[in-house]
């Protein structure tokens, strides 16, 4: 398996630690999806805005099918996560 090196939340400072706070209060915690961006927080934070824009904003389908359409996609491409 490989392995990607995360910043844990403690060890954050300066545009990481920002950008966890930012995901901390929205979310309420650091998914490792998220966490795997640690090193790079524009890109973490861009998936976050995506995310945000998929999952959040008005689209006519409630958050529960949001998430159903979410679990479908990811088994039919057999993604472990």
């Amino acid at each position: 398996m490989a392995y990607v090196k995360t910043v844990p939340y403690k060890e954050a400072t300066g545009d990481i630690k920002a950008a966890y706070d930012h995901i901390l209060e929205q979310r309420g915690r650091i998914g490792n999806v998220i966490a795997v961006n640690g090193l790079r927080p524009h890109i973490m934070k861009t998936l976050t805005a995506h995310g945000d824009s998929v999952m959040r904003t008005e689209s006519g389908l409630t958050p529960a099918e949001r998430q159903m359409v979410a679990t479908v996609v990811s088994a039919t491409n057999k993604c472990q996560y």
